[in-house]
């Protein structure tokens, strides 16, 4: 859709992600958040964990200069899994091992519109593992966009940088948008806690290119091809919370065709995913090396029973493979077949209901060979499994100033292919595997969330409440199968897990030159874990390890040439995770305050100088279990063509 033609009609963000339809992002059927291109470009970030960081309710663990794990409503961790991503519709979450490699996205910022965040269970709308939330970013259609810019960039950390984005017209009916970018830089040099110490650290890097094409095949009928591909290299921490250098590479292409007929808007989509990583990882695991593909086919229909129902059907296939390591020889692979319904009813012009269910049908499979002494045969991988998700909303729009929500959902966290058993470490120090017996984690959250908008005060604030039941939590660690010459580490189901959650922000505007936020989040998890694995011993404690209060602000200046904006975040004392002798242990992190910032000067109508930071106000600062952040210092030159 032309988002810029919608957004200046309504006079504020729109999104087509909840229902297919256009709407406003104030009466969405969901908990979401949009941030705007402007929004990106004040946030002087260098990357996308760098812009979400500063959103209320989303936590960040920043690991390493390149490494930042980014989670909604708490339960973060190594190589977080709970939070599903997209880049216009294309799922970048890493099945394999169940996270997003965000320094391996295929995307620049200078081609990013806007960030959906969707807070909550969302399986029956995006699609599986969408359970913490969804982060959907869409970029710039260049039928209807026409963007070109620049950027060079130098900074501490020997970080140099340069991207770029150009739009052209392909005749009458076409378009095509590039975009590509180099980046260079050296790692923290702060000490690596010596139970997190694994190889050397390496130097980081990264390339992308992204090609995208639309074409109007005729009156109402668009084509879209798109072609990305990334190489980076980063440090990070991997899911046993040991640090090394890893190497990732992606490569992806798209094709979708939508079409607007008197059956309904049409949308039949099929790309594939190829994701390569060779991590270095803990000295007794050795090396791991582990290359994904993943093939998606979608067809959807957006339709209209009069003119108070909306009804959207779809269908999905997919297939997942990735082969196993470091014991190399088999395939863990699944076939996927879905089908979704979405009803929208406008009951009122006030009030309007929408129900969303969704059925995966999953068939796991394994082939090659296994180890010596393996305790699965192929045939144990020989397995089915049916599961259901829904998202029900009810919004109340009172009046013009106050909308209320009520929302209940049920999301489906598929096991990673990792711990179905493409994992399978096996050495004379130990024996770690996936199985295929491990449940899928499910997670219910209910909510009621309160909008209202203060034009006297040029502000807006929301209110939410939570409670979320997450069953059958999944960790790669947490039983064991012996055997007369070895014993086996297993991944496993640990327990339960709730939480409950309070969010309060606000934001608005002081005169014409100023703007501001704030947000507060309360959330207290309690985890039923077995007993085996109470303690964090089992690599994940979601009760310790989240904060429970977070507090973000933020205040933005703009007059004539000049604009500048501050960003303050607040972390009350938790605990992070590091190994221990048998499996991890609890170790406490300290509250802390951070500060990032932007200064920028309008230089000429096509040329802005900026100055940004992050981690500003101290440096080295401990913000996890892990190494301490530095602080970081860059100068940024964006020119518009």
């Amino acid at each position: 859709m032309n988002y810029s033609s919608l957004e200046q009609l309504f006079g504020e963000p729109v999104t087509t992600s909840a229902t297919g339809s256009p709407q406003r992002v104030t009466e969405v059927p969901a908990n979401m958040t949009i941030i705007t291109a402007d929004e990106i470009r004040r946030s002087g970030a260098r990357d996308i964990p760098g812009v979400l960081r500063h959103v209320g309710g989303v936590d960040a663990l920043q690991w390493a200069n390149n490494d930042t794990d980014i989670a909604i409503r708490g339960y973060n961790q190594a190589y977080a899994p709970r939070t599903l991503v997209l880049i216009d519709g294309r799922q970048v979450y890493a099945d394999y091992y169940g996270f997003v490699p965000w320094s391996a996205l295929p995307i620049e910022l200078g081609a990013i519109r806007q960030i959906e965040i969707v807070k909550g269970p969302n399986a029956a709308l995006f699609g599986f593992n969408a359970v913490g939330g969804v982060i959907n970013i869409i970029t710039y259609n260049p039928r209807y966009d026409d963007v070109n810019t620049a950027s060079v960039r130098t900074g501490t950390q020997g970080m140099l940088e340069a991207s770029g984005v150009a739009t052209m017209k392909l005749g009458t009916a076409g378009a095509l948008r590039l975009s590509g970018g180099l980046q260079s830089e050296n790692e923290f040099g702060t000490p690596i806690p010596l139970a997190m110490s694994g190889p050397p650290r390496d130097q980081n890097d990264r390339a992308q290119i992204d090609a995208y094409a639309a074409f109007a095949l005729s009156d109402g009928v668009e084509f879209d091809v798109q072609l990305n591909h990334s190489h980076a290299r980063r440090n990070d921490v991997n899911p046993g919370y040991y640090y090394g250098p890893s190497w990732f590479e992606t490569n992806s292409a798209l094709v979708r065709l939508t079409a607007d007929t008197n059956a309904g808007l049409l949308k039949i989509t099929a790309y594939t995913n190829w994701l390569s990583q060779h991590s270095v990882d803990d000295p007794v695991a050795g090396e791991i090396h582990f290359a994904n593909q993943v093939t998606v086919v979608q067809a959807e229909d957006v339709f209209n029973l009069g003119t108070d129902h909306t009804i959207r059907l779809a269908g999905e296939y997919r297939h997942n493979t990735v082969n196993t390591s470091t014991t190399t020889g088999g395939n863990i692979f699944y076939d996927v077949v879905s089908g979704s319904a979405m009803w929208n009813w406008r009951i009122t012009p006030a009030v309007s209901l929408t129900n969303s269910v969704r059925l995966d049908h999953l068939i796991l499979g394994r082939s090659g060979t296994t180890p010596p002494g393996y305790p699965f045969t192929n045939a144990n991988w020989n397995r089915t499994t049916d599961q259901y998700s829904y998202n029900s909303s009810l919004v109340w729009k009172a009046d013009d100033r106050n909308t209320f929500r009520l929302m209940v959902s049920r999301g489906v966290q598929l096991p990673s292919l990792a711990n179905a058993g493409a994992l399978i470490i096996n050495n004379p120090f130990y024996s770690l595997t996936g199985i295929p017996t491990l449940k899928p984690t499910i997670v219910s959250n209910y909510e009621l969330a309160w909008d209202r908008s203060l034009p006297e005060l040029s502000a807006s604030v929301r209110a939410s409440i939570f409670h979320q039941h997450s069953s059958e939590v999944a960790s790669g660690s947490g039983a064991f199968i012996y055997l007369p010459t070895s014993v086996y580490i297993t991944a496993a189901n640990l327990g339960d897990s709730d939480a409950e959650g309070l969010e309060l922000s606000a934001r608005g505007l002081f005169g014409q030159d100023w703007r501001w936020s704030l947000s507060y989040r309360a959330e207290f998890i309690a985890d039923d874990f077995v007993p085996s694995a109470k303690g964090g011993v089992s690599y994940l404690d979601f009760e310790h390890t989240t904060p429970k209060h977070l507090v973000k602000a933020s205040v933005g200046w703009t007059q004539g040439n000049w604009e500048a904006d501050v960003y303050a975040g607040y972390q009350s004392n938790t605990s992070g995770l590091q190994p221990g002798v048998f499996g991890t242990v609890l170790v406490p992190v300290g509250a802390y305050v951070s500060v990032d910032g932007r200064v920028a000067y309008r230089l000429t109508d096509w040329a802005t100088l900026s100055v940004s930071g992050q981690n500003l106000l101290q440096s080295p600062q401990r913000q996890t279990s892990g190494a301490a952040v530095e602080r970081q210092v860059f100068a940024t030159l964006n020119i518009n063509f």
